[in-house]
């Protein structure tokens, strides 16, 4: 019974570590793989975060369950950090994120989280007079202090990046290519356009890292109790359940309706467009990318989506396709 609460428990520590982290200064919650780069600015206070937290809950449990006159459920309570870490990494593996993973670091997390709480367990929790801080001692006062300084030091400090971005560069050269491989038939009956594939490519990476297998299996199963959901690799909202495959039709169906329409657009407004004004904002370039941004849009209906499938085009554009500029256009190379 206790080993069954302790690894319920690790699972609620860590969903909702997580759901703390939304609201953490620093950017933990949601990876955007357009960013490509991990950049950790808050090192100290990510390092803190993520060792510190699940010892927090533990000592805090520890005491609640001392207080209720729980005490059997105190022993041993440090195998719910051994439960949390087992769980975190399997999570990661079943979500298809193990490539974007650095393990190294998760490794040197995991015996942090484990040998603390296991240290503290056997110094501090397992007496239950010891909860409770002794300030009797200036000392302590003193060790807070350096403690907080050496905090705010190590925060300021500006890690490297370059393992990140080579996970990230696998996560997504991996994901692509297996991409091409299962649904590169599917997007060659649609079009063969360099950029309008690019474009369905990286909705397909986009929707699959927030949406893999694992949770669109769960969103299968809701099926039973809601039909209208979104589904698929592509996400495409129905009223029925989707096959990947079925979503991809269905998803490049609707590019491809739309493109149409905003092809018309498009070339109404290269006639009608001020010649004379040489900018930017008033070249073919500008306009091409600026419907390509309506395109993906109209799939779905956020600023940020169009932000994020349009950086991560131009980034298969750069690594998968030769990095040719002429690629990047869609509606002038139609």
């Amino acid at each position: 019974m206790i080993t069954i609460f302790q690894i319920i428990t690790a699972i609620f520590l860590f969903f909702l570590i997580n759901l703390i982290g939304k609201f953490a200064p620093t950017d933990l919650r949601y990876f955007q793989i357009s960013s490509f780069l991990e950049t950790d600015e808050a090192p100290a206070f990510n390092f803190s975060f993520r060792i510190l937290t699940p010892i927090v809950f533990i000592i805090l449990l520890s005491a609640l369950l001392y207080s209720i006159d729980m005490d059997n459920y105190v022993k041993d309570i440090y195998f719910i950090s051994i439960y949390y870490v087992i769980f975190r990494a399997v999570f990661n593996i079943a979500i298809s994120r193990s490539l974007l993973i650095n393990w190294k670091k998760q490794f040197f997390y995991a015996i942090c989280i484990v040998a603390l709480s296991y240290f503290l367990y056997q110094k501090i929790i397992i007496t239950k007079n010891n909860l409770l801080p002794d300030f009797s001692n200036i000392a302590n006062e003193l060790w807070i202090i350096i403690l907080v300084f050496l905090y705010n030091l190590f925060n300021n400090i500006h890690l490297p990046i370059v393992g990140a971005e080579k996970r990230k560069y696998n996560y997504i050269k991996t994901t692509f290519f297996d991409l091409k491989e299962n649904y590169g038939e599917i997007l060659d009956s649609f079009s063969t356009n360099i950029r309008f594939q690019q474009i369905a490519y990286s909705i397909m990476l986009h929707e699959n890292f927030n949406r893999p297998k694992l949770f669109r299996l769960i969103e299968y199963i809701n099926s039973f109790f809601k039909k209208e959901g979104t589904y698929g690799i592509m996400q495409v909202k129905s009223n029925q359940v989707l096959t990947d495959s079925e979503s991809v039709k269905l998803g490049m169906n609707i590019l491809l309706e739309n493109f149409r329409k905003y092809k018309l657009e498009f070339d109404n407004e290269l006639q009608n467009r001020e010649k004379e004004e040489n900018s930017y904002y008033n070249s073919v370039e500008y306009l091409d990318q600026n419907f390509q941004s309506k395109l993906i849009r109209s799939y779905n209906h956020c600023d940020d989506y169009s932000y994020e499938i349009s950086e991560l085009a131009d980034y298969l554009n750069e690594k998968f396709f030769e990095k040719n500029e002429e690629n990047k256009n869609l509606f002038t190379s139609v």
